[in-house]
Parts: structure tokens; sequence; C-alpha cells
């Protein structure tokens, strides 16, 4: 693995990993697996561990299908009745999020207090510079502050500079929500990078003009930035009922998404809270879905499957530049772009990240056409 000279933003945000998100200490005992799309991220980070002359074991991973990589990180971590320290894995992923369950394994052989899991999507040099600028207790009060708002609210309407106007009813009794803001939780995987709170959308009508991004589980190398050309939804009742805009490569993303089984239905109502990211990223990534703005995710829901009913593996979030919400149609709207801090405790949730098991990599020769049952692409 070859280190390569870094950036000061780049070594700022190795240390903002280190410090504010993992809080690691020289009784640390350090595992990174990465897999071969991340080799030059997983790089940055040993150069930084090393640097602090940290106990560090490198283990290589194949994304999604690796039968032999629960050998290799057992082999990586000290034995769990004779260690006194804490064992810190961190797991980068450009595209996927892979094996969950021999880490689940390590992680209840050690203990929740004794075993910390950093699980970082989107690994790369954008992810260090522009991801990490606020820390989990930045992003735990922003998120406390609309979740204080929206989790007692009956409906919110949301409107943008680009033309997005959404009306939704919540039903938080009914629906959960989710706040992913970088706090370790023992016992469970850290999910980064970190920012928004999302739920599921008891009803959602109107117009999304997407113009900030998309982020999607099918794995895609165009650039998914919408500013240029800006993405157009209707919505009726929580369905897609037709969309126009964009260029060619995000038409024919779009299109592809929406001819799975549920690929219209609206599964999720996402808000980016990380106002740390600064500008939207050309890769198809989390990073835009956690910038400021609202984002609205088709296919695949985030629910438990005995609260909403189908199943679809195409999830899809299609992002706006900023937004200001309207809750119980007062006429006072939350900024997103310019949030104002409450102070309030973040509340507990039955769920503190959106990402629960393996996720993502989606090729496009997986998907289907429901009317010929034959890969589309």
């Amino acid at each position: 693995m070859t280190v390569v000279q870094s950036s000061r933003e780049l070594r700022d945000g190795v240390d903002a990993l280190l410090d504010r998100y993992v809080g690691i200490s020289d009784r640390d005992h350090c595992v990174v697996a990465f897999s071969p799309d991340s080799r030059e991220a997983a790089a940055w980070l040993v150069a930084g561990l090393k640097q602090r002359k940290l106990s560090t074991q490198v283990v290589g991973m194949r994304p999604l299908v690796d039968y032999e990589f629960a050998e290799r990180l057992n082999s990586a971590v000290p034995d769990a009745d004779s260690f006194t320290g804490r064992l810190v894995i961190f797991t980068l992923e450009r595209d996927t999020m892979s094996h969950f369950a021999p880490l689940l394994h390590v992680l209840k052989r050690f203990g929740g207090d004794r075993c910390m899991v950093v699980r970082i999507i989107s690994a790369s040099r954008d992810f260090f510079e522009k991801a990490l600028n606020l820390g989990p207790d930045e992003l735990s009060a922003r998120n406390a502050a609309l979740l204080t708002r929206l989790t007692t609210a009956r409906s919110v309407r949301v409107r943008s500079r680009g033309g997005t106007d959404l009306r939704i009813r919540l039903d938080s009794d009914r629906f959960d929500w989710i706040s992913n803001r970088g706090v370790w939780r023992p016992g469970g995987f850290t999910i980064l990078p970190a920012g928004e709170i999302a739920t599921y959308p008891a009803r959602i009508d109107g117009r999304l003009v997407a113009d900030g991004a998309l982020n999607c589980n099918v794995i895609t190398r165009i650039d998914t930035r919408l500013a240029a050309h800006p993405l157009t939804v209707d919505i009726t009742d929580g369905r897609a009922t037709g969309f126009t805009g964009a260029d060619d490569d995000v038409r024919q993303l779009v299109e592809l998404c929406f001819k799975q089984p549920h690929g219209t239905r609206v599964g999720e109502l996402g808000f980016g809270t990380n106002a740390g990211i600064d500008r939207f990223i050309p890769a198809n990534s989390h990073i835009n879905e956690r910038r400021v703005g609202v984002h609205i995710g088709f296919g695949q829901h985030n629910q438990d499957r005995s609260v909403v009913g189908y199943e679809e593996k195409v999830h899809l979030d299609l992002i706006t530049d900023g937004a200001e919400l309207f809750v119980d149609d007062e006429s006072e709207p939350i900024d997103l772009d310019n949030l104002r801090l409450t102070g309030d405790e973040h509340p507990e949730l039955v769920r503190d990240e959106d990402i629960t098991g393996d996720c993502c990599g989606f090729g496009y020769g997986e998907l289907t056409d429901p009317a010929s049952a034959t890969p589309i692409g």
C-alpha cells in the first residue's frame, strides 16, 4: 500500500475521524479492512494511525462476496480474553457495505463496550476533505433541532428555490425516524459519512425538483450532479407519475430504477444535515445525500417489513440543493441552510443508522425489466 502526499484538508479529515468520531487512544488496537476501490483512502488512514504509533493490522476484502474474509479478519484481531484495550475496526468501501455478519460476530465476541466498528461508504479523498468537517456533537445538535419539530408534527410542506413544492403527511407513531449522526453506540456500528434524519412519509404529493444530485445503490460512474440539468418528478399519493429534465445519463438511470417492481414508490423522506459538506460531488455518493437539503428516496424503504409491506432492492435518492420546511402549515419556515439550533437533547430513537446490513453495489445487469424478466443494460 503506497502512501501518497496528502493535502492539509485530507490530513485534517483523518485527524477528525480519529479524534472526534473514534476518540482514539494509545490503548486501542486498530484493524483497517478495505475493498480494492478504497485502497488509496485506506492508505491515508493507515498513515494517520502509524503516525500515532498505534497497533494496526490491515486486511483486504472483496466487496459483498468474500468467503475468506472472516478468517482474515479473525487473524487480525487480538485474543478477546487476554486483550485489555479497545478494538477499533474500520471498513472502507466506495460503492458497497459488505460482510455485516463476520463483523457483528467479532463485535459480540469482544463486547459492545470493548469494540468499535466504523463503517465508511463512499471512501475517497472527498470523504476525508468534506464529510468530517462537523463532528458527532454538532451533527447531533442539528439533528435534534429538526427531530424535536418533526416527530410531533402532522404535516410538512417542503419548498425549495429550485421549484420543489411537496405536501407531506407524517405519522411518527407508525413510522420510525432514523438519525445518522456519527455517534458511537456500544454494541452497534457507526456509519459514515454522517448527517441525516429520515422517515417514511404517510403520504406525499407534489413536485420534486432535484437540483442537487442523486445517490443510488446501483454502481454507476456517471456525473450525479444535477445543478446544470435539474430533474423534475411529479408525485401523487406516494408514487412518481412522471419525470422530465436531466441529461441523458441521468434519465437512463432514473428510467432503470423506476422500471423496478416498486421503483416509483416513495420509500424515504430524508433531510441532509451535514453543513460541513460545501458542495455536491460528481461521484454517486452518500456524501451528496448528507449535504444540506431534502432527498426523496424511491424504491427500497427504511421501515420494518411488518410496517411497510413491500420489498424493493433498488433505492434512488433525488436530492435538492437546500429547502425550507413549513411544519403544520406554520408561516415561519425552517431554512435548512440556516438551521437554528434549539439546544434540545437528541431524542431516543429506535434506530441510529440508516444502513443495518450489507448494502448497495447492484450492477446495471442485475436489474430486470418486469415486462421481459431480462436484465437491462
